[in-house]
């Protein structure tokens, strides 16, 4: 892209925000939206910026200022690209590097179908944003959350020191690598429709994340997931190719646990979170576990005395269901009780043996001397 074109992008651009962007701003600040930009724009800003020229050639409408002003003062940004070429040109649409070192205040950065390691200057966004949203654009968190920096030490780099809320849905990520620990404070994280086949050990040191989301992934195990997840809240699993719960049975902060379309066949493969204390929302539809015969019962009597307080695929236990479940640990703890006295019968006979083949002391004899 020469200068020329560079220009009139530009031009045309600050013209558009000179008439239309304090209106914008004032319409987003009492009801928020994204405002759209292409690669393209991104790109002549950048590059315009960077060319020792007066701000404006006489026309008050397309100085540059009114774009720099904007970008200084805009809370939420969309950057949505494209695949192939731009229009007839030999120009690649996510080929295009751009900076957004002027945004000052953004709140929420969402890019679409844009390769993100075109992106640089996220200095102010990583202190200021608070949502990041990022679709069909990457291979590698690093490759955003890091770039060009990878050379520098993790613990050295700046921090998204305020990020709340992260969604990476629909990239093909197939790790969740270590630069994930730049996002701290973030609550909420969407790794949906991504190729993960496991969630590593990184997600860890995120001490505040509350709700995440791994659904319509190629997980298959959940092999103790306690040490690999801090206190989450909220587990979205479905879509995955997950056959038993074992590994999530010292989730013990667990509330909400999604399950639906997995490969879970018995109920003995769900049982084991049945011990968590927090969780109230299970979700199983779509699995062949709902094939057997009183299969809500047999779950929910998992649960023990908490059934009652279980939604078990969004609905609560009825009366007929908790009578059930009532009967089965009631003759469960009559049984319990049976084997406990069955036990101790059987050491008190144990213990008369070895008392009358000498191998056990006389105790009362003992004493009397």
């Amino acid at each position: 892209m020469d200068g020329q074109e560079v220009h009139s992008i530009v031009e045309d651009l600050s013209v558009r925000l000179g008439d239309l962007g304090d209106r914008w701003l004032q319409a987003s600040a009492s009801k928020p939206k994204y405002f759209e930009f292409t690669p393209i724009e991104l790109y002549a800003i950048t590059e315009r910026m960077k060319l020792a020229e007066p701000t404006a050639n006489g026309d008050v409408h397309a100085d540059v200022a009114n774009y720099v002003e904007f970008l200084h003062r805009v809370h939420n940004i969309k950057v949505r690209g494209m695949r192939g070429y731009v229009g007839t040109s030999n120009i690649i649409w996510n080929s295009l590097p751009f900076s957004l070192h002027l945004c000052k205040n953004l709140l929420a950065l969402w890019v679409c179908d844009f390769d993100v390691r075109m992106i640089s200057g996220l200095h102010n966004i990583r202190e200021t944003c608070r949502r990041l949203v990022v679709h069909y654009s990457m291979k590698k968190i690093s490759d955003f959350l890091i770039g060009n920096e990878n050379v520098i030490p993790l613990e050295e780099l700046e921090k998204w020191s305020r990020l709340e809320d992260a969604d990476f849905s629909f990239n093909e990520l197939q790790e969740i690598d270590k630069s994930v620990g730049l996002l701290g404070p973030v609550v909420k994280m969407d790794l949906s429709h991504n190729r993960l086949v496991d969630i590593g050990r990184h997600l860890q040191h995120l001490y505040s994340l509350y709700e995440l989301n791994l659904s319509h992934n190629g997980i298959e195990q959940l092999d103790e997931w306690h040490t690999k997840l801090g206190n989450v809240k909220r587990l979205h699993l479905a879509g995955n190719s997950i056959r038993s719960l074992k590994g999530l049975s010292k989730l013990y902060s667990l509330e909400y646990l999604d399950v639906s379309d997995n490969s879970i066949s018995l109920p003995e493969d769900v049982a084991p979170v049945g011990s968590l204390p927090c969780l109230e929302h299970l979700i199983l539809r779509g699995n062949p576990v709902r094939q057997v015969v009183e299969y809500r019962t047999k779950l929910l009597e998992s649960f023990g005395e908490r059934a009652a307080e279980v939604r078990l695929d969004s609905r609560k236990a009825d009366q007929r269901e908790m009578d059930t479940v009532g009967v089965r640990l009631a003759l469960k703890k009559a049984q319990r009780e049976k084997e406990e006295q069955e036990k101790l019968r059987r050491l008190e006979i144990d213990r008369k043996i070895k008392f009358l083949s000498g191998d056990e002391p006389d105790i009362l004899n003992a004493r009397s001397v």
